[in-house]
C-alpha cells in the first residue's frame, strides 16, 4: 500500500507536469488499495494495535485522495 501511495505522490510531483487522465487512474487505484487495506486491517484490529493504526492511516489516505480528486476536477 505504501509503495502505491509513494508512486502516486512521485508522479504528481514530476517537474514536467502531470497528465490528468494518468493521475486520475493512479489516484483511483491508490484509493481502491487503501480501502481494501483498511478493511483487512479492521478485521484484525481487535487482535493487534498495529492493525488499528494501519486501518486509520489507510482511511486518512483515502480521504485525502478523495479531496484531492475533487479539487482536481473543480
Amino acid at each position: 500500500m505504501v509503495e502505491m501511495a509513494q508512486a502516486t505522490m512521485h508522479m504528481m510531483m514530476r517537474p514536467a507536469g502531470m497528465n490528468m487522465d494518468v493521475m486520475s487512474a493512479m489516484m483511483t487505484a491508490c484509493m481502491t488499495m487503501g480501502k481494501a487495506c483498511a478493511a483487512e486491517c479492521r478485521a484484525h484490529a481487535d487482535m493487534d494495535e498495529m492493525c488499528r493504526y494501519c486501518a486509520k492511516a489507510c482511511d486518512d489516505m483515502v480521504m485525502k485522495c478523495e479531496a484531492m480528486m475533487a479539487s482536481m476536477s473543480a
